[in-house]
């Protein structure tokens, strides 16, 4: 059996879902920053792993019919969000409240 490991930009997807309830791909791609075609295929292998899942809703505008998807976290991805905070807490040194996460997540990114 294949043991599955998270590679960094896959941490940071997770962090930054866990920071926003709901992100569209857009948003994933700002806050992580990175590219479309590598968000595309982390976004497949968090999904497959039963990390994220994704919700496609349309709505009618000015323009006609739009689609737009929107990515959040499962239980499991949940869980191992939470343990990459952890972690990060632990190694920083100090608890992470709301606020920090979002210094947490800058951090990650910038690395």
């Amino acid at each position: 059996m294949r043991t599955q490991v998270l590679s960094e930009i896959q941490s940071k997807i997770l962090l930054a879902l866990m920071l926003h309830a709901k992100s569209s791909s857009g948003e994933i791609l700002k806050e992580v920053g990175i590219s479309g075609s590598t968000w595309n295929k982390e976004k497949m292998q968090l999904q497959n792993s039963g990390l994220i899942e994704g919700q496609t809703t349309r709505g009618l505008t000015e323009n006609g019919v739009v689609r737009k998807t929107e990515f959040k976290l499962t239980g499991k991805g949940k869980s191992i969000a939470q343990y990459l905070l952890s972690i990060s807490s632990l190694i920083g040194g100090e608890p992470i409240q709301n606020e920090g996460m979002e210094k947490v997540l800058e951090l990650t990114v910038k690395s």
